[in-house]
């Protein structure tokens, strides 16, 4: 009687190399969220119809949102007009929101639903479908160079806001306090191009106790390419100078 065995199975291990992104240091990780941008503004659309408010993220994932006189805001993502989208805000959504020198607006987008929504002031936009998918970079950058006008009170944020956070920009903070995520007029550093005037609102200049040189407070000023850049930036660049 003859038997057989089989040579037993080699034991074998399996190994898993887990991938990390890393990041310049001058970006946030990309948001997958969305991103929301709320300014104020000051225009006389002398120089062109439909101005550039500003450009999100220039070099990487652009955002551009642009006005018309007609209060229609076009919202342009990755640089292709193919893509644009066209919000009005004219649906009343706050009653005891009262006028403002400033054109108050906000842009938010949602990129886990792939919508984007403007307010401005008391009203807001119906919320659209963007015509492509859109996630934000995280480059903390924004470009006001195409603007003829005012700009204050920019705040960036890497996710889409709620309400109540927009009512709060809207309402200067009266009913609660609000601060970019990602970029914040309090904290900034700029380099000047174009015809845009970054400064505080007026209602703040009157709030700033006067100097001795008779100048009030301004965003920092730094000959550097990037118009704006981040919270955390900023500082670092401050503690290098103490």
């Amino acid at each position: 009687q003859s038997t057989t065995t089989r040579p037993r199975p080699r034991p074998h291990t399996t190994t898993t190399t887990r991938r990390t992104t890393t990041y310049p240091p001058w970006t946030t990780a990309p948001s997958f969220r969305g991103v929301s941008v709320c300014v104020r503004y000051l225009t006389d659309y002398l120089q062109t119809r439909n101005p550039t408010i500003f450009t999100l993220s220039p070099s990487r994932t652009p955002l551009k949102l642009s006005v018309g006189l007609g209060g229609i805001y076009t919202l342009t993502c990755d640089g292709y007009s193919y893509y644009d989208v066209y919000l009005q805000p004219n649906i009343k959504f706050w009653s005891n929101i009262g006028p403002d020198t400033w054109t108050r607006v906000c842009v938010t987008v949602d990129s886990l639903k792939n919508v984007a929504q403007v307010f401005s002031g008391s009203n807001m936009s119906i919320r659209k479908t963007m015509r492509t998918q859109y996630v934000w970079s995280g480059e903390p950058v924004i470009n006001f160079s195409g603007f003829d006008g005012q700009v204050t009170d920019v705040q960036v944020w890497d996710y889409p806001l709620r309400y109540r956070e927009i009512f709060n920009y809207m309402t200067s903070g009266v009913y609660g306090a609000y601060s970019g995520s990602v970029l914040t007029w309090s904290s900034i550093w700029y380099s000047p191009r174009g015809n845009t005037i970054l400064e505080d609102a007026y209602g703040w200049q009157e709030k700033q106790p006067i100097s001795s040189k008779g100048r009030r407070r301004q965003p920092k000023e730094e000959n550097k390419t990037r118009e704006f850049v981040n919270v955390g930036e900023s500082r670092k660049r401050k503690r290098q100078q103490l």
